[in-house]
């Protein structure tokens, strides 16, 4: 069985830094910086109803999430974040020994839950310096594919793939495309027209980043009331926590403080990127709150150098992103504090 390798937890991000847990700056999951103060007292309210099972059906958040994407309520299902909408994903829609794609390098859930599934997958590998996909390389295994991973805006490289290439795979296929669009709001990215125009799309779908839901585990999947339905049916009854659907109802209902959080993740990734290209790193375009970097063969000891000051970004161990870091844009004084770590100690190095 292929695995998920998870990063360090904060408690043992901060056993190495000598730090309190608290003091630990994650700039390696893609999360938001900002806390939604608002849930405050939803959460509170809430908790007259822990002692009882939330509604198997989520009628209330999937009717707040349909309202948010412009669809009927048949077009939606709802999941612990995009991760059980993937596993959803690879037990509703494709068969043992049935044959999947993926643009890579991706999430590496898509791998784990498509080879778990004991189906045979296709890894179409990007390349540096841009990584831009091929497009005849991907519509040759999009023909060929019973399903087609598609992750946009990308990740971990952070940029788009082009409307006119997204639309010729689900053109060129007889299967159906799945498109992780965790990062939607912060790209401008609806997706709403794309699973009205197509029977064969599914696009995922989180309140993990614009809407600073991490730690609730909220997502849902939009597409064909037909496809909607085999993934319904692999669906725990109560996956997500009542809790956790409450706040997901209250966020999607809050489209102020969600664009807002866009607004404010993008200057900071824009301010990030500049900084970062200061110390002569190549900073790729993003579409996303994170930047990929070009920083060559001493990225490890970098990780390593900032993971033991509390402040850990994402470093890779295979080719082609070896020589790179991705790094999350978060709050103007934490990202402060890690280019001045960078610059006055962590990029001098034996």
């Amino acid at each position: 069985m292929a695995k998920y390798l998870n990063q360090p937890s904060r408690e043992q991000i901060a056993e190495i830094a000598g730090i309190a847990p608290a003091d630990v700056i994650r700039f390696d999951h893609n999360t938001s910086p900002e806390h939604p103060d608002w849930a405050l007292p939803l959460a509170a309210e809430q908790t007259h109803w822990l002692n009882e099972y939330p509604g198997a059906d989520y009628m209330p958040l999937r009717r707040a999430a349909a309202a948010f994407a412009g669809l009927d309520v048949d077009r939606v299902v709802t999941g612990a974040g995009i991760d059980e909408l993937i596993l959803m994903v690879s037990q509703g829609l494709l068969e043992p020994g049935g044959r999947a794609a993926a643009v890579t390098p991706t999430y590496p859930l898509q791998r784990v839950a498509t080879l778990n599934r004991r189906a045979n997958l296709d890894e179409l590998m990007l390349a540096p310096p841009d990584f831009e996909p091929d497009t005849d390389t991907l519509l040759d295994a999009a023909r060929n594919a019973d399903l087609l991973w598609l992750t946009v805006p990308a990740n971990p490289v952070g940029n788009r793939m082009a409307d006119d290439v997204i639309d010729a795979a689900i053109a060129a296929t007889d299967g159906v495309v799945v498109i992780d669009a965790a990062y939607a709001e912060i790209a401008g990215d609806e997706w709403t027209s794309w699973v009205m125009d197509h029977h064969n799309v599914v696009v995922l779908r989180t309140l993990s980043k614009a809407f600073n839901l991490a730690g609730a585990r909220v997502g849902y999947a939009m597409g064909h009331p037909d496809l909607i339905d085999k993934l319904d049916r692999v669906r725990a009854p109560g996956g997500i926590s009542s809790l956790s659907a409450a706040l997901g109802v209250a966020a999607l209902g809050n489209l102020e403080a969600m664009n807002a959080t866009v607004e404010s993740l993008i200057h900071s990734r824009t301010t990030l990127a500049e900084g970062l290209s200061s110390l002569g790193w190549r900073v790729l375009p993003s579409a996303t709150n994170f930047v990929l970097c070009e920083v060559g063969s001493a990225a490890h000891a970098i990780a390593d150098a900032t993971l033991r000051q509390g402040m850990i970004v994402r470093s890779f161990h295979s080719q082609p992103l070896a020589d790179y870091l991705r790094i999350t844009a978060r709050s103007p004084e934490e990202n402060a504090k890690l280019l001045s770590l960078l610059s006055q100690g962590a990029t001098r190095l034996p």
